[in-house]
C-alpha cells in the first residue's frame, strides 16, 4: 500500500498496528475504547490514507461501535 502522497505506507501501517495492539490491551483493562485515542488515530489515518482505501477507516469504526460505552 502507498500513502496518499505516493510513499510506501509500511512504517505507518506498522505504527498503526502497534497503536491498535496497545489500545486493545488498555481496552481489556478499562472495558472501553478511549474516545480521544480513537479520534486522534482516525485523524492521523485520514491524513495519509489514500481515498481508495476505506477498509481501514471502516474497521476502526467497527471497533469503536462494538465497544461498550
Amino acid at each position: 500500500m502507498t500513502t496518499s502522497s505516493g510513499e510506501a505506507a509500511t512504517s505507518r501501517l506498522e505504527n498503526l498496528e502497534d497503536e491498535l495492539t496497545s489500545e486493545r490491551a488498555r481496552v481489556i483493562e478499562r472495558g472501553c475504547v478511549d474516545r480521544e485515542w480513537f479520534q486522534r488515530t482516525l485523524r492521523e489515518l485520514i491524513e495519509w490514507l489514500p481515498e481508495t482505501e476505506l477498509t481501514l477507516i471502516a474497521a476502526l469504526g467497527r471497533i469503536v461501535r462494538s465497544a461498550p460505552k
